[in-house]
């Protein structure tokens, strides 16, 4: 007869304990990322109360641009140098007219290729008068189409005037 022994539990392998920790920490990952996303998303993408119609004879290399929202409220917007030139700072000025404003920042993004994120707030200056740096880095192509969404964050939310210019490298 054999003698009776207690099962003995098995111990883990130094390996299934690397495994587990590895799996671990992949998940713990994969939550501080998507926390991340989730909280940068608003950002990034605004949600948008309204857009102002886009002023297609608007020539921000000539001067100033306006753009009207519903409201009757208006946003003047302009560059300087008036050239757009890239990667140099650029002179940003925003005045506006009948908006309760909170806080202006221009977003630039490429009509037709994403430039990544490329935001300047501006300060106030005055009543109504907003005044910031941005620059717009280079592409890759000779001539580029911009975008420069002029955002108003109001009391009733954001509201967004866009302007658009093309830029030209030597």
């Amino acid at each position: 007869m054999k003698p009776f022994h207690p099962a003995i539990p098995e111990r883990s392998s130094p390996r299934s304990k690397t495994a587990l920790l590895w799996a671990l920490a992949a998940l713990l990952l994969v939550a501080v990322v998507t926390v991340a996303i989730h909280k940068a998303w608003p950002l990034l993408n605004p949600t948008l109360v309204e857009v102002a119609p886009l002023d297609a004879s608007c020539d921000l290399r000539a001067g100033p641009c306006d753009a009207r929202f519903a409201n009757g409220g208006v946003v003047r917007f302009a560059i300087e140098p008036q050239s757009i030139p890239v990667v140099t700072p650029l002179r940003l000025a925003v005045e506006t007219t009948g908006l309760d404003v909170r806080a202006v920042e221009i977003d630039f993004a490429g009509v037709d290729m994403n430039m990544g994120y490329n935001r300047a707030a501006l300060e106030p200056v005055a009543p109504g008068v907003y005044r910031g740096q941005g620059t717009l880095p280079v592409c890759v192509r000779a001539r580029m189409d911009w975008e420069a969404r002029v955002l108003i964050h109001a009391v009733e939310g954001i509201l967004a005037a866009p302007f658009r210019f093309t830029t030209v490298r030597d």
